[in-house]
């Protein structure tokens, strides 16, 4: 038989990853608490922030369940300062409210600060409240039947028959024709 080489298993390795943690073990300790106590500080300022924001949303709730008088819309209006992010709704929503009040130059004015998502149900407001709106400019949105069913009826007497016939192309079937038919708007 032949004689076997010894295989000499070198721990330099090991000895040298020891000799790493017994310089530095100190250092390491003080990166990880500081991780650690970085981590927990993120956590906590942004748990103060929601909290902070879910106590915003539930004064402008509040307010919002509490609108039973011209009054208390222009209190809920003026939330509309503490959560810029609601502050499009809130106006959409006061206005609302101020013509279920009677109050058609309130809801005007509320309706003209209206911007982002809910401009265009703004508009539809103000055209139904007789502002000078031109439907045919939001015919391309997401309530385009209901803006042809405008442009019909504010159709004057020269453009008022191309008006139903584009509308009875694109909506034959809707309920909205049928009332400009039953109506006879020519």
């Amino acid at each position: 038989m032949a004689k076997k080489d010894r295989i000499n298993i070198d721990n330099t390795g090991v000895d040298k990853l020891e000799t790493f943690l017994q310089h530095n073990i100190r250092k390491i300790v003080i990166l990880i608490t500081g991780l650690l106590v970085l981590f927990i500080a993120a956590y906590v300022i942004y748990t103060s922030q929601m909290v902070s924001k879910s106590k915003n949303l539930d004064t402008i709730g509040m307010a919002e369940v509490l609108m039973t008088s011209p009054a208390t819309v222009d209190t809920f209006i003026s939330l509309a300062a503490t959560e810029p992010s609601l502050k499009d709704y809130i106006y959409l929503r006061g206005a609302g409210m101020y013509y279920m009040f009677d109050n058609n130059t309130a809801a005007i004015n509320e309706l003209k600060k209206v911007g982002g998502k809910y401009s265009e149900f703004s508009a539809g407001m103000l055209f139904d409240l007789g502002e000078s709106i031109v439907p045919s400019n939001y015919q391309q949105g997401s309530m385009r039947e209901l803006w042809y069913y405008r442009t019909v009826l504010a159709s004057d007497n020269n453009s008022v028959e191309t008006n139903i016939n584009n509308f009875k192309l694109l909506y034959p079937e809707s309920p909205l024709l049928k009332m400009v038919e039953n109506w006879n708007v020519k």
